[in-house]
């Protein structure tokens, strides 16, 4: 096996297509985890137009190309952050993460760090199928997805079976709160494939108060200039093969909930929805996330991922999960040993005594910091 490093910048017309080739990859063996892993590589993070645009945003954006007699056999986009330290390509923005590679390709990580020319890469969305990065994990997690193959009907008489109940609750208590929000409210009018630039501002200035609201001042992920240039990039690309994509909810002229994510072929993957607190009582969120899955299929969406985490939401939609895990690789490995005892040194801390009561005085302060 040979590497190569070579500047995001330099991501060039045949390389995207021999990419693309690895990234639709061999699909005979269904019961294979590679093939598991080859499927995973349909999420938009995985396609060289997300490496292309972060590339054009930030200068530290490299691949490793990984060659075996003399043909691509794989590709590692990431940031190299230092001639220490690399993180996955869009590093927080992305919610899948790692190398793509042809079914049965395993890298070395200790090579691939001398490829990449750093010490350290550290992970928390990788596939666990990725079977040459699993076992420098120290924390398993899964992304939540809702099948759609077949349509929303179909969808929704498989959710129901996995609840073991003739209508799944969710749908049915969306279906109340919709009759109740037109009631009280008003018509709501959803818009699958949205292009106002109005609402995609309102989108974007609802989820930097929620940032604020939820995770204090300061913590604005929007306000990060490449971070809003990345969102801007991505919405411009708005192609079937890979795009972003504004969904809205409005009930008359105000646009109660909307959503910002990222599609490629048939994957959706729910990552920015927002809706106006003051409509929270409707569940206009719910509603929002049920309207995208019944037009999914108009745009050729079969399945929405929602992304990693256990809120309850998601597990009232799912039908299924990816599962991730969270890790590093390092050499010397001692550095990630370090990393995995300080983590779980910072874990105990959380789950002790101190450790609420802290997080109780510190919500005091924020509540009483607000009624200021």
């Amino acid at each position: 096996m040979k590497y190569k490093l070579i500047h995001g910048k330099e991501l060039d017309a045949a390389l995207i297509a021999r990419w693309l080739q690895i990234r639709d990859g061999s699909t005979q063996d269904q019961n294979s985890s590679q093939n598991q892993t080859q499927s995973t590589y349909q999420s938009p993070y995985y396609h060289p137009t997300f490496t292309q645009i972060a590339a054009g945003i930030r200068e530290d954006t490299r691949i490793v190309i990984c060659e075996d007699a003399g043909q691509i056999v794989g590709v590692l986009p990431f940031h190299r952050l230092s001639k220490y330290q690399a993180r996955s390509v869009g590093l927080f923005l992305a919610d899948y993460q790692g190398p793509i590679t042809e079914n049965g390709i395993q890298l070395s990580p200790k090579i691939l760090l001398q490829a990449m020319g750093v010490r350290y890469m550290g992970f928390d969305h990788m596939p666990q199928n990725r079977t040459d990065f699993k076992p420098y994990a120290w924390a398993n997690s899964r992304s939540q997805v809702l099948d759609l193959e077949g349509g929303f009907e179909v969808y929704a008489d498989k959710l129901a079976l996995l609840q073991n109940v003739k209508q799944a609750g969710v749908l049915k208590t969306i279906k109340q709160m919709e009759r109740k929000v037109a009631r009280e409210k008003g018509e709501l009018r959803f818009t699958m494939q949205c292009t106002s630039d109005h609402d995609f501002a309102q989108l974007l200035q609802g989820k930097s108060e929620q940032f604020n609201r939820t995770l204090g001042e300061g913590h604005d992920t929007f306000a990060i200039p490449w971070v809003r240039q990345m969102l801007d990039s991505l919405r411009a690309h708005d192609g079937s093969d890979f795009g972003g994509l504004l969904s809205t909810l409005h009930v008359g002229d105000e646009l109660v909930a909307a959503h910002f994510g990222l599609r490629s072929g048939g994957v959706l993957h729910f990552w920015f929805p927002w809706y106006r607190v003051d409509y929270a009582v409707y569940s206009v969120g719910l509603i929002l996330l049920k309207e995208c899955a019944s037009h999914a299929q108009s745009l050729g969406i079969s399945s929405i991922d929602l992304g990693r985490g256990e809120q309850a939401y998601k597990t009232r939609f799912a039908t299924s999960s990816v599962a991730l895990c969270e890790g590093a690789i390092a050499n010397p490995d001692l550095i990630r040993k370090a990393r995995i005892s300080y983590l779980r040194t910072r874990w105990a801390v959380r789950d002790s005594w101190l450790g609420h009561k802290l997080k109780a005085l510190k919500s005091a302060a924020k509540t009483s910091k607000q009624s200021d």
